[in-house]
């Protein structure tokens, strides 16, 4: 019986080595509201397992905790947690780079003038050969 129980010793101490890593977050529970919904949540996370739970939170709040959060971990530091909230932000779309002249390819710049020049055009404007031009004078 000994044996197991050293055994079982030696597994811990393996298993707590590998979660005791600087940075690491076990356990992260607190209090929000989201934008555009009335009610106050309570949520609980536990980032190695994936785990969530967010449930409705009934009860009156003090003034000065309404929402919070707690971080559990070892040796977590605010520049971490600061990273790991901004990591959880959606991301911002890239910047489509805009089409000209000069970034089609020969085909493609055909094709725009194909489509271009079987469209009609807006009533009262016409194409005099180098531009167009409305019937109040407005050059394009």
């Amino acid at each position: 019986m000994g044996h197991l129980r050293n055994l079982h010793v030696k597994e811990s101490k393996t298993y707590i080595g590998k979660l005791a890593v600087a940075g690491s977050v076990f356990y992260v529970g607190g209090r929000a509201k989201f934008s555009g919904d009335e009610n106050v949540y309570n949520m609980e996370c536990t980032p190695r397992s994936n785990a969530i739970s967010l449930t409705i939170y009934n009860k009156i709040l003090p003034p000065s905790c309404e929402f919070c959060f707690v971080f559990t971990g070892y040796k977590i530091t605010e520049d971490q947690v600061k990273a790991w909230l901004q990591a959880c932000a959606p991301k911002l779309p890239c910047k489509k780079a805009r089409y000209t002249e000069f970034s089609l390819i020969a085909e493609e710049l055909a094709l725009v003038r194909q489509n271009v020049a079987l469209q009609k055009l807006p009533e009262g404007w016409f194409f005099n050969g180098t531009q167009y031009v409305s019937l109040v004078g407005k050059n394009s």
